[in-house]
């Protein structure tokens, strides 16, 4: 159980403490008295750090956030609309890479913006695997690749394709459809191009224990936010669906574990998301514009 007081000296009875907190373990009868903490409160708590981050008189303590742990917002370099709009819509998928390694430093501070991202329950869940050996990632490539022929030869017999059109036709007909687009990628394979990661010098993994509610919102959301402060820091990179493919195929469960045991991904994680990660070789000058918006007004 977290430990929280309030210090009555420093608090100013405002409040804001007790509505805020997702959970309620704050009360305040009045504006003009200290808010109540029981023990019975604190056990609701979420460790989500509102109380403190709230708080402008430093009249909260929680042993979850040390004083070394809390920093002031600098409001001046928050980004006006303008840019973050700026930034999203500048945002492209990059598969042309640089053959120069990404620095620790650069990498450490794309996870530092991921590991910010929001969580259910604020579970922080989201678990991060770097993968740089030239040699892995061919093999993670050579596995998705031989995943689609395994697609490919399935699809071709009748039976199978029977069997799946009764049990799930909406995931079978998916499947049909996309044969041809699994067999130019196997023949560019095995061509000598990379259609999978297209040669990117890192992998970026994203995994979560498959028990933690909201565990693939979770990884989904840090990965979007890697994405962006990537994108910040120049450094190309793409969504691998690919990669996810036969790890969440509904129709093909052997597959399920082959790409997570070959990362150490541990055993009772899920692999969520990944994104392939460079130096960039293009540089994207213009923002194209996307469909409206679908909006229903209720």
């Amino acid at each position: 159980m977290y430990e929280i007081t309030i210090d009555s000296e420093r608090c100013k009875k405002d409040g804001l403490c007790a509505m805020i907190c997702p959970v309620d373990v704050f009360q305040q009868d009045e504006k003009v008295t200290v808010p109540k903490i029981s023990d019975e409160h604190i056990t609701r708590c979420i460790a989500c750090g509102h109380c403190v981050a709230i708080c402008r008189h430093g009249a909260i303590s929680h042993s979850e956030f040390p004083a070394t742990t809390v920093r002031a917002i600098q409001f001046d370099q928050i980004p006006t609309t303008e840019q973050v709009l700026a930034l999203l819509k500048t945002r492209r998928s990059i598969r042309a890479f640089r053959d120069k390694p990404l620095t620790k430093d650069t990498i450490e501070t794309i996870i530092d913006g991921a590991r910010f991202a929001p969580s259910g329950h604020n579970s922080q869940s989201t678990e991060f695997l770097v993968v740089q050996d030239r040699a892995v990632l061919n093999k993670v490539s050579a596995m998705v690749i031989e995943y689609l022929k395994f697609e490919i030869k399935r699809f071709a017999n009748p039976f199978f394709r029977t069997v799946a059109l009764a049990a799930d036709r909406d995931v079978a007909e998916s499947g049909l459809h996309e044969i041809p687009r699994f067999k130019q990628m196997v023949q560019m394979f095995e061509s000598g191009a990379d259609p999978i990661l297209n040669d990117a010098p890192m992998l970026l993994a994203f995994h979560a224990r498959r028990t933690v509610g909201f565990g693939d919102v979770n990884a989904q959301l840090a990965l979007q936010n890697a994405s962006l402060v990537a994108h910040a820091l120049g450094i190309g990179h793409f969504y691998t669906g690919w990669v996810l493919a036969p790890c969440r195929a509904p129709m093909a469960r052997a597959w399920n574990r082959r790409i997570p045991n070959l990362l150490g991904i541990p055993p009772d994680n899920n692999l969520y998301g990944a994104l392939a990660l460079g130096y960039p070789i293009p540089k994207f000058k213009n923002i194209i514009e996307r469909k409206p918006p679908r909006i229903r007004w209720a």
